[in-house]
């Protein structure tokens, strides 16, 4: 018998001791954030997750919304019981976790897998909560990485004045756009895309699963190009309004969404590979890179922006990795 069969087993059996039937329960909705609708990974993920939590005795209803202001407002609103969203919009609902989308927080799959695993553990578990809200599950999105439509923006100082597409929910994106001198220009999730890819921006930051999608390969053009360094690493969050689910569902989920971290990579590599003109930058500049994101970080951790633990994780995980790192001999995370 699987884990999941025995999990799913041992909270049914729980749940009929309590004096109800495993399918006693009404469904719950979860607003499912999917930019393809009922078509594509995010939506498959929930579909099947869906299966394991009848098992559990926990019916859902999934209801896909394209646009992700819209899914995160009825959430907040009551209208769902859940939601799946980016890191970045469920940062409202847990900074903890919604911070695992900072700024140069991990540099690599291998840490971020280790990091996963971390949150998944139930020694983690009460940070997962913040106030009526829990994280019951996280996958990842992909590193997001800087797509230029002009491969002579080849480093930082010439990103000075370029107009830097911003996520206008997100005002870290913003200081960072600052901090480097670029033209921030509000956007949503919704039309980043198109506003790069019609001029009207010069530089986006995204993952390599929206390349394809979203037809970005068309901003970059042929005379464009993608940075192949990690600005931040993306993840997909699966939140409650705990009080509407029994107790220990969330940690039975998190542990159920950490088994599918694979499959989730192995969609993230197959749409790394399909990037033409995907370019790492100059040795020169690798380091000049790295620095901004770190100082970009921890201003941001000053700010309030991001989670204090979770950075302190974050950076644990970087320096069991690499523990030469020269941030690893100081305490300024």
């Amino acid at each position: 018998m699987t884990r999941n069969l025995i999990v799913a087993s041992a909270l049914a059996l729980a749940l009929v001791s309590g004096s109800q039937t495993a399918y006693a329960d009404p469904a719950r909705t979860v607003c499912v954030f999917s930019l393809t609708g009922v078509h594509g990974e995010p939506f498959d993920t929930l579909r099947d997750f869906a299966l394991t939590s009848r098992q559990l005795g926990v019916p859902l209803t999934l209801r896909p919304i394209t646009n992700e202001r819209i899914a995160a407002e009825d959430f907040q609103a009551g209208q769902c019981d859940a939601a799946l969203l980016t890191g970045m919009r469920a940062r409202q609902f847990n900074p903890f976790t919604g911070s695992v989308d900072a700024i140069g927080g991990l540099q690599d799959y291998d840490g971020l897998e280790m990091l996963f695993n971390a949150l998944a553990r139930p020694a983690l578990a009460t940070h997962m909560r913040h106030g009526p809200y829990e994280v019951a599950g996280l996958l990842p999105l992909g590193a997001a990485y800087i797509f230029l439509n002009d491969r002579g923006i080849n480093n930082v100082s010439k990103m000075a004045g370029k107009r830097l597409a911003v996520l206008e929910h997100d005002p870290a994106q913003q200081m960072m756009a600052l901090r480097i001198g670029a033209q921030p220009v509000s956007a949503d999730v919704s039309n980043f895309a198109n506003r790069f890819n019609n001029g009207a921006v010069d530089v986006i930051a995204a993952p390599a699963a929206a390349y394809m999608p979203l037809e970005i390969y068309r901003g970059v053009g042929a005379h464009g190009a993608v940075v192949d360094l990690p600005v931040a690493q993306l993840s997909l969050q699966l939140v409650l309004r705990h009080e509407r689910f029994p107790p220990g569902y969330a940690q039975q989920a998190r542990e159920y969404f950490l088994e599918q971290f694979p499959r989730a990579m192995r969609l993230v590599h197959a749409a790394e590979d399909d990037i033409l003109f995907f370019f790492p930058p100059p040795d020169a500049d690798r380091y000049a890179y790295d620095q901004l994101l770190d100082e970009a970080r921890i201003a941001l951790t000053e700010a309030g922006h991001y989670d204090p633990l979770m950075m302190r994780l974050m950076k644990r995980v970087r320096c069991t990795r690499q523990p030469d790192r020269a941030e690893c001999t100081d305490d300024r995370e």
